[in-house]
């Protein structure tokens, strides 16, 4: 999973994950979406059993080396290795960190 950050200007400023590969999109919406309970998130991705984690929009479910998103208003679903997801989700932590730190 290759991915860059941008960044949104707005009321606020937040990072964007964009993906090499068009497939991974609601991986970096769900961040986006969720980014209030990253820390929940982490946690999550880092725990070895099966388990979880319902946002404001997105369901995280977690089992074995997977990690499955799901939009439920729109219904789309991914599927991606759980520590590539934890990776990006730390690396996107950091990035809004970084953010709240030049205002």
């Amino acid at each position: 999973m290759e991915y860059t950050f941008k960044i949104r200007e707005g009321r606020k400023t937040i990072p964007v994950a964009v993906f090499a590969e068009s497939r991974y999109a609601l991986a970096g919406e769900f961040l986006l979406a969720e980014r209030s309970i990253l820390k929940e998130i982490t946690a999550a991705l880092e725990s070895d059993g099966d388990g979880e984690l319902s946002g404001n929009i997105f369901t995280l479910k977690t089992s074995g080396e997977n990690a499955d998103i799901t939009n439920e208003i729109t219904g789309s679903s991914l599927t991606v290795n759980k520590q590539e997801l934890k990776d990006l989700a730390q690396d996107y932590s950091d990035e809004v960190k970084r953010l709240r730190k030049r205002r």
